[in-house]
């Protein structure tokens, strides 16, 4: 399996967050949400004003392209949690294809488990002498909001047009298939809406469009 976080697992977190009016929502996508020029410009959520909070960069090379399906939804703080989660995926993407476990989105945008699991997926592909490359898409995208503070998400991502790479060699070996992920959201007190929890499943079923 190709990146993303695909160790994380779920635990931690309740749904007796308030529902109170959401204090410093983001309302914002971060400066690089993928490779410049790439599909999600358009693919992706909109992009949205910034709402004061300051983002790190993210940065993706130019052969990786996450390609995000639309929600349909004009609600602001719908619009916050899928843009703050495309972010998260685009965090660990950075990681692995920089080599470096410290980039500052890695634990801006994932926290707890979800946060954990990544790296430690992170690690081992670094540990394994691999990166990737090609185009992910992600689509069948569903939001519940479970109260002000806590949103759970699921989508699919269709690996078939990526890579994996030896790092060493550059040797390229095709991905395919689909992961059918569950996501748990957090506001954060920052006002992110950070990815706390993540499970996957590679059953194609759950993926059927």
């Amino acid at each position: 399996m190709l990146a993303t976080g695909l160790l994380a697992t779920a635990c931690g977190g309740d749904d007796e967050s308030s529902d109170d009016a959401l204090p410093g929502v983001n309302t914002g996508s971060s400066e690089a949400p993928g490779p410049a020029g790439s599909e999600d410009d358009e693919a992706g959520q909109e992009e949205l004003p910034e709402g004061g909070i300051d983002r790190p960069e993210i940065n993706l090379p130019d052969d990786v392209n996450n390609v995000f399906e639309k929600v349909d939804t004009d609600d602001p703080v719908e619009l916050a949690v899928l843009t703050d989660q495309e972010h998260g995926i685009n965090a660990v993407d950075e990681a692995i294809t920089s080599g470096d476990t410290t980039v500052p989105a890695l634990p801006f945008y994932l926290a707890d488990t979800a946060f954990h699991g990544s790296m430690d997926y992170v690690v081992g592909m670094h540990e394994d002498g691999l990166s990737f490359g090609g185009t992910f898409r992600y689509y069948n995208r569903t939001l519940e909001m479970r109260s002000g503070t806590v949103a759970v998400t699921t989508y699919c991502r269709d690996a078939s047009g990526a890579y994996l790479i030896e790092v060493e060699t550059g040797e390229q070996e095709p991905e395919s298939g689909t992961t059918y992920f569950t996501s748990r959201q957090h506001l954060s007190e920052d006002g992110v809406w950070q990815t706390v929890t993540l499970t996957a499943d590679a059953e194609d079923e759950l993926c059927e469009e």
